[in-house]
């Protein structure tokens, strides 16, 4: 028997010849889950916020939700700068770019920034509608933001970013994460393991901004609403990664607080 020939075969004509590059660049789609946007709308807002805070003259008061709580857990034998979970936020993110070689295009990111205020503008639909069938949250804070007729000022705008910046860092880049790696591990579907990962970290979500309210003042339909919030930022963060969930969670915010809510 005669032995295949090792000669490669002669070029169809006219067929174009295999490409030996590696496959392309992802698409917008693709693009938005990458360190490269999360990059892009974090720093800038984190820089704002750092430079917001020194402008009105540094006070602790106005950081928030997680930035507050990480300051309040540092003993005061170590004297660690207010600034310095910003920068570890910074160096992380930084590093995650280097590990992750997605590319994202700057001409996509005013279609980025619009999906944002698009998915914000939709939970606020969510809680427009849920507040029709449960009066009870009538005048309540809506994820640890007060609605207020008036315009909002400079230092409620920047709890409103430093807000949305940590607790996405928190609870979806942390919680979640890390719910789900370890479920993983103990061989949980992954489909099981990311509903799991969701619902949770939005219970813990929805728990924290119960934390410190005064006695008699808790109410089912504001847990429940804000535990739906939570699942809601998880999936943006799930789908359409931190950068997305980031700048969904701070146009949401903006939105609720600058909307125009009946005295």
């Amino acid at each position: 028997m005669r032995p295949p020939s090792r000669t490669p075969p002669l070029p169809v004509p006219g067929a174009r010849p295999p490409s030996r590059r590696g496959p392309g660049p992802p698409g917008y789609w693709g693009g938005c889950r990458g360190a490269s946007l999360a990059l892009l709308v974090t720093l800038p807002m984190l820089a704002c916020y750092e430079a917001g805070i020194a402008a009105l003259g540094g006070d602790p008061a106005l950081r928030t939700g997680v930035d507050a709580w990480i300051g309040a857990a540092i003993p005061d034998a170590y004297p660690v700068p207010d600034w310095a979970p910003s920068v570890a936020l910074a160096v992380g993110l930084v590093a995650w770019r280097v590990a992750d070689p997605r590319r994202f295009r700057a001409r996509w990111l005013p279609a980025a920034l619009a999906e944002c205020l698009l998915l914000g503008a939709g939970l606020l639909g969510l809680y427009l509608a849920f507040d029709r069938h449960f009066p009870a949250l009538a005048g309540r804070p809506l994820l640890g933001v007060a609605g207020s007729p008036l315009p909002i000022g400079a230092a409620e705008a920047l709890s409103l970013v430093g807000a949305g910046i940590f607790e996405e860092a928190a609870f979806r880049l942390g919680l979640l994460w890390l719910t789900y790696a370890g479920l993983r591990i103990l061989h949980t579907p992954n489909a099981l393991a990311t509903a799991f990962a969701a619902s949770g970290s939005a219970l813990a979500f929805s728990m924290a901004h119960h934390v410190g309210e005064p006695p008699g003042s808790f109410s089912w339909a504001v847990f429940v609403f804000r535990w739906l919030a939570g699942v809601y930022f998880s999936w943006v963060f799930i789908l359409r990664g931190f950068g997305i969930a980031v700048g969904t969670h701070v146009a949401y915010d903006l939105l609720v607080a600058s909307y125009p809510w009946p005295e």
